[in-house]
């Protein structure tokens, strides 16, 4: 069955979309930044030889369910080239529209705006660190923090202490 898979391996900064109900596996060293729906379900079609170490024995595969809610017509999947748009002060790329959320990538070294008005985002710091300023206020960003924006606070300055990579969540317009 594994050799019916599709497989890529995947660099740092890439892209990927998956849909609900796609296969997907993910090998080591790999570190993902994932929005999903809220769910404890994960159904295992095959587990690459994972052993449970409280138990010692291999985890519990799901194999009918995972295949009753496979979406066969979906395809292989891939990297996901960015919409450049903005490059100065920060180069800004869309990664992903969809009907449930939007994701941009930010990458910078001087202040530039994060946040809208009227709309909540969340932002995740993946390199550098920087200062986000509202309303004379200033919070500290390091990689690894998230924040919540809400709605009402609007657009915020960041301030990059050097180079920083962000990403900016939003829901859909």
């Amino acid at each position: 069955m594994v050799d019916q898979l599709a497989e890529f391996t995947p660099e740092s900064g890439d892209g990927i979309f998956l849909q609900a109900a796609t296969v997907h596996a993910l090998g080591g060293d790999i570190m993902v930044f994932e929005i999903q729906q809220n769910s404890d379900v994960t159904f295992r079609l095959y587990d690459w030889g994972h052993v449970e170490a409280k138990t010692g024995k291999p985890r519990a595969l799901q194999v009918d369910q995972a295949v009753a809610c496979i979406d066969f017509a979906e395809g292989a999947v891939g990297r996901v080239t960015p919409v450049v748009e903005a490059t100065a002060p920060v180069e800004r790329e869309r990664l992903f529209h969809c009907e449930h959320f939007s994701l941009w990538r930010l990458r910078g070294e001087t202040p530039f705006s994060v946040g809208t008005a009227g709309v909540p985002r969340v932002l995740v710091c993946i390199e550098g660190t920087g200062d986000v300023e509202h309303s004379g206020t200033t919070y500290a960003v390091g990689k690894g923090d998230v924040f919540l924006l809400p709605a009402v606070i609007g657009a915020c300055t960041f301030r990059p202490h050097s180079a920083v990579n962000l990403l900016e969540v939003a829901l859909p317009d």
